[in-house]
């Protein structure tokens, strides 16, 4: 295989860039780097402490479990046309999102006065490929990324607010904004109601779980009801169902990205080596 020419999906950015064990300075350590380095004369204990803490930081990042896990999953793709077991089933809240995206995108367009309309182009470099959710143009010169994430019911909305948004989302949208030339961002979490099927699959499984005499029994009907009430969610008012995070373009953010891909191409290229050699006599 040539895995010069591998690309990696922005949705996926996240898992290779998570930070490997010990290739990171950690806060305590940057500091007495820091404060070693403006020392005007540095003990030999000091210098030693120094030069290791300085050779740690200009390292080349390191691969974590995460990004090696990825990477097998992608080495058995290409190579052998394989997905993991259960990697092609998606699961309920999946179908969730991808079952209400336009729903999504209509409650946007409905809040902001505009015409988002989903994107259908696939784009990509030399390093990277995805299609974003939205493409909007903002102005003549200018184009803004707007990632829909369609969450499962109220409590998972709410759980954004006052937390930072999710790194992999922060990198799928800086990947995105590379492949467009995008140079604004936006992730928003959308709560639409549950599709039909999904509504219809939840009360299949109570029915069996509760197991009643007929669909007229008292105590299922009230479980339905709760059901239906937990899944809807067109009574909320539309401004309080949106919570958005702006994603700034970083092109520095973006180079590491490029970099970071270049390192898993080598590291696939040395697995390949491995795990071809192994019974070779």
């Amino acid at each position: 295989m040539n895995w010069d020419n591998l690309l990696v999906r922005c949705s996926c950015l996240g898992k290779i860039m998570t930070p490997g064990k010990g290739s990171v300075l950690t806060e305590k350590q940057a500091e007495e780097l820091d404060r070693l380095s403006g020392l005007p004369q540095r003990t030999e204990k000091q210098e030693n402490t120094y030069q290791t803490l300085l050779a740690k930081k200009n390292a080349p990042p390191e691969l974590s479990d995460t990004a090696k896990s990825y990477l097998k999953e992608l080495y058995v793709f290409h190579k052998y046309g394989k997905e993991t077991v259960g990697g092609s089933e998606r699961s309920k809240y999946t179908i969730k999102g991808v079952s209400v995206e336009d729903n999504s995108i209509k409650l946007l367009n409905r809040l902001d006065n505009s015409y988002y309309s989903k994107n259908q182009d696939y784009f990509t470099n030399e390093f990277i490929c995805g299609t974003p959710d939205i493409v909007a143009t903002t102005s003549p010169d200018t184009k803004k990324i707007i990632d829909i994430k369609s969450s499962w019911d109220g409590a998972s909305l709410l759980s954004k607010i006052g937390n930072p948004l999710d790194s992999n989302y922060f990198y799928q949208v800086q990947g995105y904004m590379a492949l467009t030339g995008a140079t604004e961002g936006e992730v928003a979490y959308c709560l639409v109601s549950m599709p039909e099927e999904i509504i219809n699959s939840e009360k299949k499984r109570i029915f069996y779980l509760m197991n009643p005499a007929t669909e007229q029994n008292p105590e299922y009907l009230a479980a339905i009801d709760k059901l239906e009430n937990n899944m809807i969610f067109d009574e909320i008012p539309e401004e309080e169902r949106v919570v958005r995070f702006k994603v700034e373009r970083d092109e520095a953010v973006i180079q590491r990205i490029y970099e970071r891909v270049r390192t898993c191409r080598e590291w696939l290229a040395e697995f390949e080596k491995l795990h071809t050699g192994l019974n070779k006599k």
